[in-house]
């Protein structure tokens, strides 16, 4: 019944359709009087001039079925494009084309990294799907996950505003935070995910239905429908348990686990790693938003046995509680510690500083730009690719542009045999 619902009221289309139904029914009756007028020139039927019925009957009927074309496309014209769009049909037309085309990205991590990412490569294809944590426990997620016993909604809202294809004014919305009041601390889309997951009954069904209302560009998909919390273990053989805490705790980490252990991944999830031609990990925190998604041997499992290369988004720079000091292949040496046998292919790592005033703001808070030691990383058997993916204005964040291309870049040339 869904190929119906054009049809229903308010939408202003039937009215055309009905249009171009009685203009072809009269150029129908037109051609019946020309084919009288061919056949029998010398009979009048019903006393009229065949000829001169047929042609005002033809001329009526083209006019109504190309009035009706011409209002009906325009109106499917504004229904499909935004209110803050000057697009026409053909450039919607093109864009979708061109997106529709556009390489299957996988993108697995957390926090503002990833949604940063996927801003960026929403411009490039539709056919990305981002894998998200979801050990988060700090800020409004936190509350609404101890609240209502619920997976947390924050990096999930991120992603999916990031790839939304909707308006500027409803990404706003999704992104408020109460100032004040019994909500204080809480993003209004947050507590609609919330709200969805408890109508349903099922937060993987919420996410869904999210994707839906939202039009993304993709999919977003919780990397476990499980409640999880990430357990770090330290080398003076003390525990932090949650990911607030662990950013936070200041003590090396020798490993990490997830309590209770999740069952296996997603169905959606698998077949999105198997069918993908490119796969990210990262940016953001390594150990509290990348390595999380890293820590079942089923998911790396899946990761190895998909054709896709693997791109290691290596942080700009250090993050104060995981990685301050850290090396490129500082970083790698990690992941391969904590997901052991997982297959990283190629390591894109930024290659342009911040200026002296970022650099020196940077220094005060004790942080340090990721050094690219290309033969170490070369040494630990990944291909390193340098480009400038920083934002200048923020050098600890990617830049999302630069980030997309030089991604597309990797593509274009795995696919030409450049890599």
């Amino acid at each position: 019944m869904d190929s119906w619902r054009w049809l229903r009221l308010g939408l202003h289309i039937k009215r055309w359709v009905f249009l171009i139904t009685v203009g072809l029914i009269v150029l129908f009756v037109g051609a019946m009087f020309l084919t009288l007028g061919l056949f029998f020139p010398d009979s009048q039927p019903f006393g009229f001039d065949s000829y001169g019925t047929a042609a005002i009957l033809l001329t009526l009927g083209m006019a109504g079925v190309f009035l009706g074309i011409y209002r009906l496309v325009r109106r499917i014209e504004k229904m499909l494009r935004r209110a803050d769009e000057t697009r026409d049909l053909g450039e919607i037309a093109d864009q979708f084309d061109r997106l529709e085309q556009g390489p299957r990205f996988v993108c697995l991590g957390g926090g503002t990294g990833l949604s940063t990412l996927l801003s960026g490569l929403r411009d490039y294809s539709r056919r990305i799907t981002a894998i998200v944590s979801v050990a988060d426990d700090g800020g409004s997620s936190g509350r609404l996950r101890h609240d209502f016993d619920m997976l947390p909604p924050g990096d999930i809202r991120n992603c999916l505003v990031a790839l939304a294809d909707t308006t500027p004014a409803m990404a706003k919305l999704l992104q408020y935070r109460f100032p004040e009041g019994e909500f204080s601390g809480h993003s209004f889309g947050n507590l609609f995910i919330a709200v969805l997951a408890l109508i349903l009954g099922d937060f993987g069904g919420a996410i869904r239905e999210m994707n839906r209302i939202l039009a993304v560009r993709g999919q977003v998909l919780p990397s476990t429908l499980d409640k999880i919390s990430l357990v770090a273990n330290h080398p003076d053989g003390s525990k932090t348990t949650g990911q607030k805490w662990i950013a936070k705790c200041g003590k090396p980490i020798e490993s990490l686990e997830l309590r209770p252990a999740p069952g296996d991944p997603l169905l959606d999830v698998l077949a999105a790693v198997a069918e993908a031609d490119l796969l990210t990990l990262g940016p953001g925190s390594l150990f509290t938003s990348v390595l999380p998604n890293l820590l079942e041997a089923r998911m790396i499992e899946a990761i190895n046995r998909s054709p896709a290369k693997v791109v290691y988004l290596v942080n700009t720079a250090g993050q104060l509680g995981e990685t301050q000091g850290f090396s490129a292949s500082a970083h790698l040496a990690t992941l391969f510690k904590h997901a052991p046998g997982l297959k990283i292919d190629i390591a894109l790592v930024n290659n342009r500083p911040p200026g002296p005033e970022q650099l020196a703001a940077l220094a005060e808070k004790g942080v340090n730009p990721t050094e690219c030691d290309a033969r170490e990383i070369q040494a630990l058997g990944v291909r390193p690719v340098l480009a400038d993916v920083i934002d200048l204005d923020n050098p600890v964040r990617h830049d999302p542009a630069k980030t997309a291309r030089a991604l597309l870049e990797i593509f274009r040339e795995l696919r030409t045999g450049g890599l």
